[in-house]
């Protein structure tokens, strides 16, 4: 993109403009003036700071965001600003991998009053206002004190190339170097940090806390109540197939054999393997509707219930898993094993104006926010959330399954959308509500740091995994090292993934040994529950392969399951 045009919006100096505060004379006292208070100043124009993101810089994003680079290592203090064009080269873009810290330093103490960030919106381009912006100080850049949190002012819909500043006001703090934490949830284009203050130190000492702000750390335990019991969860789609076989995306009895029971080259029955099944529709439709929050025509009621019946087939998915898990728990007696079943709500996309009746007034149910609005789009929403989940019931009482257990339910999205609607969060966390009303838990398994992924929790998920990425994109193994390390320190677990690719390629055998390797070295293997995500039937086809190095592949996952897992050497 061109960063040709240089018009840029140079900020008055330090006695001008925002640093230009007239004298303030406080009232007469005993016929005697007070001396008048000193004027706020920039404090941070033309200091140097660092960038770094929290954990190791990701080598694929890293490259793509070089092309809106720090040019002089300035140009956050430089008193420039970018308008609302993120070409202009003021701004500074960054991309994904969770945050971006700031550490400015003022060079020697200061007394700090305001703090304040200038940052850009354009949604259509993928560029997000941060939710909120987070403030610390120091007198020696280890300890620090958090002063304060500022929140959007705009709606997450907001239309327009927009800019805002996060301001913290009334701060009156000694302090010398300031920190700045600000989420980044897919791009996030800033163009200038002010500090305004005076040099001297008449305000407040620090009260810092070494440790810094408290987190809830640690994987989701597997079999714990957070998890709904499950220890290791393998996704299952079922969809349509415009190719050959045509029935590609359903499960018979048969293919979930090496899934609940761990089986020989012969397949023949050894042990229990996966105890979570996770069901999930196939995202494109052939009519040219999508499951997914944006891509083709939005789904309706008759979609969300063309999901249900294939779920609820006696001789494919649910039906045929309860006849496979009643099959392999009376070849491997007196052991322990109970088959928990995940699932998927799909999205109530807000571009649908005619998805439906479900409460019975006979009037279809309009989820398109720019047409109703906000807050008629979520009660409609939520009548189509609820209306599903007690669809489920339904059938999975009517079902009688002898040997599964509906442990929780699962959000299709991998985002919270608040790009498409300022609410998304809001029906998140009614739908969590519900469906531990009606006696279940509720998970999510995000995209690499996807919109919404350390608010797991605030938004009402039991549990949430993180997707790598790293099996599909352009990038160093030391993404699965930051993943862990997210992770661990958000409270989430990690998805495993595997494609087909590992039926044919050594390198992706490797790629997959690599979620192994790193999940044993983090300790998630034997503390995390997780879940694999494949290519529909990529571990059937591995198990049944008479090739040795494509069979490793199923051996080796059936013993991480089991904690026995060593690389190889």
């Amino acid at each position: 993109m061109m960063t040709q045009y240089k018009n840029k919006m140079r900020k008055f100096s330090a006695g001008l403009a925002l640093s230009l505060a007239l004298l303030v004379s406080a009232p007469p006292l005993s016929g005697l003036a007070q001396e008048a208070e000193a004027p706020l100043v920039n404090l941070a124009l033309g200091k140097n700071y660092t960038l770094t993101t929290p954990y190791q810089p990701d080598r694929q994003f890293s490259i793509t965001e070089s092309s809106y680079p720090d040019d002089t290592g300035n140009q956050l203090t430089d008193g420039i600003y970018g308008g609302t064009t993120f070409s202009n080269s003021a701004f500074i873009g960054r991309i994904w991998q969770g945050s971006r810290i700031v550490v400015l330093d003022l060079e020697s103490q200061a007394t700090i009053q305001e703090i304040s960030l200038n940052v850009l919106q354009d949604i259509p381009v993928g560029i997000f206002f941060p939710e909120e912006i987070s403030y610390s100080l120091s007198n020696n850049g280890v300890a620090w004190e958090d002063v304060g949190t500022v929140p959007s002012s705009y709606p997450t819909t907001a239309p327009g190339q927009l800019t805002q500043k996060y301001t913290l006001s009334g701060i009156n703090k000694v302090a010398r170097y300031v920190k700045v934490n600000i989420p980044v949830e897919t791009w996030l284009f800033m163009d200038e940090l002010e500090v305004l203050g005076t040099w001297d130190q008449s305000g407040n000492h620090l009260i810092p806390s070494a440790n810094g702000p408290k987190q809830e750390r640690g994987y989701p335990k597997a079999g714990s109540e957070q998890t709904g019991g499950i220890h290791n969860e393998v996704l299952i789609y079922t969809g349509e197939w415009q190719y050959q076989p045509s029935d590609w995306i359903s499960f018979d009895k048969e293919d979930f054999l090496p899934y609940v029971s761990y089986v020989d080259t012969n397949q023949k029955r050894k042990d229990f393997m996966f105890d979570g099944f996770l069901f999930l529709p196939y995202a494109p439709l052939m009519d040219g509707a999508n499951y997914g929050p944006t891509t083709g025509n939005p789904t309706n009621k008759g979609h969300f219930e063309a999901f249900l019946d294939r779920l609820f087939r006696d001789d494919y998915e649910l039906g045929a898993l309860n006849e496979a898990v009643k099959e392999a728990k009376a070849d491997l007696k007196k052991r322990n094993y109970e088959a928990k079943v995940v699932i998927a709500i799909p999205f109530p996309r807000v571009d649908q104006s005619d998805f439906g009746d479900v409460d019975g007034d006979g009037i279809s149910e309009n989820l398109n926010v720019k047409e109703i609005g906000e807050e008629a789009a979520l009660a409609n929403r939520q009548k189509v959330v609820k209306w599903y989940v007690d669809e489920v019931y339904r059938r999975w009482e009517a079902a009688g399954y002898s040997d599964l257990k509906l442990a929780a339910f699962y959000w299709y999205n991998e985002y919270v959308a608040h790009q498409l609607s300022d609410t998304d969060d809001e029906l998140i966390q009614f739908t969590g509500d519900y469906v531990r009303s009606k006696g279940a838990k509720f998970q999510w398994i995000p995209y690499y740091f996807a919109r919404g992924w350390n608010d797991w929790k605030k938004n009402g998920f039991d549990s949430a995994l993180m997707q790598p990425n790293y099996f599909f994109q352009n990038t160093g193994e030391d993404r699965l090292d930051t993943i862990a390390q997210a992770a661990y320190d958000h409270g989430m677990g990690i998805e495993i993934e595997l494609s087909d690719n590992v039926l044919t390629s050594a390198d992706y055998r490797q790629r997959y040994y690599s979620y192994l390797n790193k999940g044993r070295e983090y300790h998630a293997m034997n503390q995390s529950y997780s879940a694999f995500y494949q290519q529909v039937k990529t571990l059937l086809q591995a198990s049944k392969s008479a090739d040795p190095a494509v069979r490793e592949v199923y051996d080796k996952t059936y013993e991480y399951l089991k904690g026995t897992y060593k690389p190889a050497k």
